[in-house]
């Protein structure tokens, strides 16, 4: 405990403010992946089911007939998309692995930790365009079934859902892009390098 206090205490007080959004992020992507996955690995049928009770709020704006029309068109809409939402996911599990495992050693100087999160943190800035792209498709796909609901209704599954998705996704990207970049300098490298001459962190 004392060799990984002295070895971790000369890193940069940014590395542990960034390492703790690191190890945030990691869990809650985790987690959306794992979600995700177990929604689109169940049959047509149960996804409908959840979608429904997804959509239980919008009883308010949008008539029961209407809103069970709705419910089985966003159904096939996202469930259509499953061939693309499943590998996606599996994908941001990794990355998301990656992202908390190299934040959380990155914490106790460890060389490989940094070096996870550095690369966790330049792949998920692809992954989260990608991300952002295929919600854009699947709103296109829904767009004339939105279009018929009440405007209250157009507004909660419609543009706020996409706003919601495009800030989420510049938030994210803002993260990751700080985190390349400012785990690359020179003296964050030079802390790492010291940690590591000084001992080998164990796993």
């Amino acid at each position: 405990m004392a060799t990984t206090t002295a070895r971790s205490a000369t890193l940069p007080a940014l590395v542990y403010v960034l390492a703790a959004f690191g190890v945030v992020s990691g869990s809650y992507g985790a987690m959306r992946a794992l979600g995700t996955t177990a929604m689109f690995a169940k049959p047509r049928e149960v996804y409908l089911q959840l979608v429904t009770a997804n959509n239980e709020g919008l009883k308010t704006f949008v008539a029961a007939p209407e809103l069970e029309k709705y419910d089985a068109r966003e159904a096939d809409a996202r469930y259509g998309r499953r061939n693309a939402q499943l590998p996606l996911a599996v994908v941001g599990l990794i990355l998301s692995c990656l992202m908390f495992a190299g934040a959380m050693r990155a914490m106790r100087g460890d060389g490989w930790g940094v070096a996870a999160w550095s690369f966790a943190a330049a792949a998920s800035i692809p992954y989260q365009l990608l991300n952002l792209a295929l919600g854009i498709v699947v709103s296109r796909d829904l767009a004339k079934a939105v279009a018929e609901l009440p405007a209250m209704a157009q507004l909660v599954v419609g543009g706020g859902q996409m706003i919601a998705s495009v800030i989420f996704c510049g938030v994210a990207i803002l993260y990751y892009g700080l985190c390349v970049i400012y785990l690359r300098t020179p003296t964050v490298r030079r802390a790492f390098s010291d940690a590591a001459a000084r001992k080998t962190p164990s796993a």
